[in-house]
């Protein structure tokens, strides 16, 4: 008996053995993921109307025609000629979210780029530490600090490019990672944290920082405490202020003397480099007794007049800190600007940034507005250390230049760092996008344009002001568009004639209000004391969904779920408040200087989502943590959060999408960076969200996801986009990897498949609109495609795109930017498992087999793309022939009749496909279609 155990054993161990082996020959013989997507790339459509908010701007001191840009969330980009041309230096470095730049003084080659935004509000992203480049930024080198996430000044020794400091503010959204000053004296292969007299509790970060150019060894920085939560701001506190070191950081004295006793909050500082002793001070600061400001008024830039009282404003020193003279009283909503500039040629010239741009011509006592014709909301400048007149300036809608202290401006609308939130599309051809932008309004624009240049600015058009976020376009009237902009500011417009219509949720348009509006009972005295804010509560981003059941059918997340069935003319709430509704979490935001937007407003809805399979089957996900549902239209509904394993309670529900092949499943992802916490959580239920499964255990850790996408024709395709890459899965979610292929790091803050053209949009938060044409062979493919030695997928219509540019093509010059349109021509796919031993042919011929175009095509395995440009192959032709073709007009755009050849151009039809492989041959057939503007215009 113990001996045919051992035996059995011996054989078990044996077959399992053979069973490795097997499995892993056919794991070694199948097809990479990667080279399902080898053929396929992104393109950058824009716009650039509107850049996108601006952190930095640095210039060459002795020439400022070459400049460095860096965007909140949209990289790094160098102009060698003042702007007439841009290019991104920073785009695979693992962050988008640029803090501040500096060059170094004693050598331009050297650059060095902290990433993060350092700027308070709710939409900023963090980065990944320092960065350092020796060539111009040709290329970078990360220097460490990976966990500042939040780096607001660099600065560099004067004369010494190895000594380095590096002002952090930290986690935003928690006291954990690192935050302070640091500084390296080996050109950052190691950093020393300067905290001798300095704040080292964890909590106070360094926001500003300045040099004494002719002392380098005395430095002054600001120090802040601040975090945000996502439903509250807080900043200040007794410790924060200005330090002063004259020792190159081995010690820190505060600075006191004239300044603001209490809480302070954030400060900038600058220091007049010809007199070393002047130095200037933007400082926000407690509130005084004395003092009768409001809350608004205070943010909105309104000032007390007294100078009486040392409070928030500008300050001036002349003597390196030891006393301060208070002059201004200006501070304009200080957790977001908070910048100074001196003139570094006369220090009676001092700037302010702040939502407008202002000038001071007396040292700082009195200020003026030169915003002029230029977008509001002012972080970054640079002040040409050779010409007084002239300065870069960086604001949330790009970059500015002024060669005449700020009387007219050149505006750059060539850099696309455009912060998209929410895009949807329309059935027109070519479709239009439309999406709403961060501080930029909502705009829509072609996927591809007639224009030989591409798609430009000119070809884009604004559909509703404010910060743009979710669109929704009516599927089959494309001059319908809903848009919303913050809390809640829904509107319906023809893009056509521009006419808008407001729609939003009222007493007035609300059927059923007063059952809900607990205030109604109240009397007026009654109702002002209450918020009506904590009644029907809207998100800074509310979502809209048309139903895919009826497109005059709409849906708007407040807290409740409103529905219209006559396109927003009038609502009804079907659902309680589907919040957690914690009163707690409602109340204003903190800070010595509030700041109450509807970025604040909590415990609401986030995403909404109606089975495309049964109207009424409706998910919703909420930003405090609950994910609901009803089947019934709103009658019933289910919370299904405690359903969820292994996720914190509260975190933000980023995305839930019903599935297209099944009621009963829907995809749902959580975003847990406001709660300081960088899990990527995906889930599926399959059960009506009874169990859930977590699908996104192979996505890298420290990636927060915003968006998931299930392909509407292939349940299995999926796509996730996270803050720094988008991943795709072909297999329902069980593995998944990233497409980011010739993509930047950014965030993908959402993601679109085009119902008929079967192409991928995303939305980026930093780089714009970027298109991947035609994923349609992935549509097609499943688990027997993936087993078959060489298969040839169906091909989309191609279109005879007519060229209609504007004229004078070329002779524009190249102040202007160009989106890139797909190749022109018609796209044919294929698969091979494997290496084929011959060459592989692909021809395509007309249905009488007389014209036809041949080519030796890609052998690789995976998906291959051959894009035919719709013409055939020269034939040999009898002089009756040439005839025939020359007076038919069919050899047109050819290379002329000579020796009996002619290349011709396919006209409109449908033409046969042959594949062949090894010497079997797989038939197929790709239709052309002429452009639909010449059937338009009949």
């Amino acid at each position: 008996m113990l001996e045919r155990n051992r035996r059995q054993a011996k054989f078990a161990v044996i077959a399992a053995f053979l069973a490795v082996l097997f499995i892993a020959g056919i794991v070694n013989a199948q097809v990479s993921n990667d080279n399902l997507f080898k053929d396929m790339r992104w393109r950058n459509i824009g716009p650039a109307n509107m850049s996108g908010r601006v952190t930095d701007v640095e210039a060459v001191n002795d020439d400022f025609r070459i400049v460095y840009v860096g965007a909140a969330s949209g990289g790094v980009w160098k102009s060698e000629n003042a702007g007439n041309t841009w290019r991104p230096i920073f785009d695979n470095y693992g962050a988008a979210s640029i803090g501040d730049l500096a060059i170094a003084p004693s050598n331009p080659d050297i650059v060095w780029v902290g990433t993060g935004e350092a700027n308070n509000r709710n939409s900023v992203a963090w980065g990944n530490g320092i960065h350092k480049s020796t060539n111009a930024g040709a290329s970078f080198e990360h220097m460490g600090l990976e966990d500042t996430h939040q780096i607001a000044r660099v600065r560099i020794h004067p004369d010494n490019p190895n000594i380095v400091y590096v002002a952090a503010m930290g986690h935003l959204w928690g006291w954990s990672g690192d935050r302070g000053l640091f500084k390296t004296t080996d050109g950052g292969r190691s950093w020393t944290k300067l905290t001798n007299g300095l704040p080292d509790d964890g909590m106070h970060g360094a926001n500003d920082l300045v040099i004494d150019p002719e002392n380098p060894n005395t430095l002054y920085v600001t120090i802040y405490k601040r975090q945000r939560l996502a439903y509250r701001y807080d900043g200040g506190s007794a410790e924060g202020g200005i330090y002063k070191t004259t020792n190159g950081g081995n010690s820190w004295k505060k600075l006191v003397n004239g300044l603001p006793e209490g809480q302070t909050g954030r400060i900038g500082i600058d220091i007049y480099r010809s007199d070393p002793g002047i130095l200037v001070a933007l400082i926000e600061a407690e509130q005084s007794p004395e003092s009768t400001l409001g809350e608004w008024s205070t943010m909105r830039g309104a000032t007390h007049q007294s100078l009486d009282v040392p409070y928030s404003g500008i300050y001036r020193t002349e003597n390196g800190g030891d006393s301060w003279e208070y002059l201004n009283t200006f501070n304009n909503r200080p957790l977001y600007f908070s910048q100074i500039r001196i003139n570094p040629l006369d220090d009676q010239l001092v700037y302010v940034m702040t939502q407008s741009f202002r000038i001071s011509e007396d040292g700082g006592k009195t200020l003026s507005n030169i915003s002029g014709r230029t977008h509001p909301d002012y972080h970054a400048m640079w002040i040409d250390p050779n010409n007084k007149d002239r300065f870069y300036v960086g604001n949330d809608g790009g970059v500015i230049l002024s060669h005449d202290q700020g009387n007219s401006y050149i505006y750059f609308d060539n850099i696309p760092i455009g912060q998209f939130y929410a895009i949807s599309v329309d059935m027109r051809e070519p479709y239009y996008i439309y999406g709403g932008l961060q501080d930029n309004y909502t705009w829509g624009g072609p996927s591809r344009s007639r224009d030989s240049e591409g798609i430009l600015n000119d070809h884009w058009f604004t559909i509703s002001g404010g910060d743009g976020f979710h669109t929704q376009v009516d599927p089959t009237d494309w001059r319908t568009v809903y848009s919303e902009s913050q809390g809640g500011r829904i509107g319906r417009r023809n893009v056509e004639t521009r006419q808008s219509t407001g729609i939003r949720p009222n007493r007035n348009n609300t059927s059923n209000w007063d059952e809900y509006d607990y205030t109604t009972d109240m009397n007026e005295r009654e109702r002002q004391r209450t918020n009506l804010r904590q009644v029907f509560r809207f998100n800074w981003s509310s979502p809209i969904l048309l139903s895919p059941h009826n497109p005059h059918t709409v849906y708007f997340g407040g807290n409740h779920l409103f529905k219209s069935l006559n396109r927003g003319d009038n609502w009804t709430i079907i659902s309680p408040d589907l919040s957690k509704n914690d009163k707690s979490k409602q109340q204003p935001s903190g800070g010595l200087t509030p700041d109450n937007t509807a970025a604040e407003t909590h415990g609401t809805l986030i995403t909404i989502s109606e089975s495309p399979v049964t109207p009424g089957v409706i998910w919703i996900g909420t930003d405090d943590g609950n994910v609901q549902l009803t089947r019934n239209g709103g009658e019933r509904w289910e919370n299904l959060s405690m359903n969820i394993p292994d996720v914190p309670s509260e975190l933000w529900v980023s995305r839930i999408i019903a599935s297209h092949a099944d009621e009963r499943t829907a995809f749902l992802t959580i975003d847990g960076h406001r709660s300081d916490n960088f899990q990527p959580w995906v889930f599926k239920t399959t059960d009506y969200g009874t169990t859930w499964t977590n699908i996104g255990s192979s996505l890298p850790d420290g990636h927060s996801i915003y968006v998931i996408k299930q392909d509407p024709k292939n349940p299995d395709l999926l796509f996730v986009g996270s803050e720094f890459d988008i991943f795709a899965s072909t297999d329902a979610g069980n593995t998944w990897f990233s497409i980011l292929k010739n993509m930047p790091n950014v965030a993908f803050h959402d993601l679109v498949i085009h119902p008929r053209d079967g192409d991928l949009i995303a939305a980026t938060h930093g780089r714009a609109l970027w298109i991947m044409d035609d994923i349609t062979p992935l549509q097609q493919f499943t688990e027997e495609v993936r087993r078959s030695d060489a298969f040839l997928f169906e091909s989309r219509p191609a279109v005879q795109w007519r060229n209609i540019s504007r004229g004078f093509g070329n002779w524009r010059g190249d102040f202007f930017f160009r989106g890139e349109n797909p190749p022109s021509g018609a796209n044919i796919h294929y698969y091979l498992k494997s290496e084929p031993r011959d060459e592989i042919l692909l021809e395509i011929s007309d249905i009488t087999g007389r014209f036809k175009h041949t080519a030796v095509v890609s052998p690789e395995p995976g998906i291959n793309r051959y894009n035919w440009n719709m013409r055939f192959d020269p034939p040999q032709l009898t002089p009756e022939q040439r005839a025939e073709l020359q007076q038919s007009g069919r050899g047109r755009g050819g290379r002329g009749f000579g020796r009996g050849r002619v290349r011709l151009q396919a006209e409109p039809g449908t033409y046969l496909v042959k594949l062949t492989v090894d010497g079997k041959t797989i038939e197929g057939s790709i239709t052309i279609r002429p452009d639909p503007i010449l059937k338009n215009n009949e």
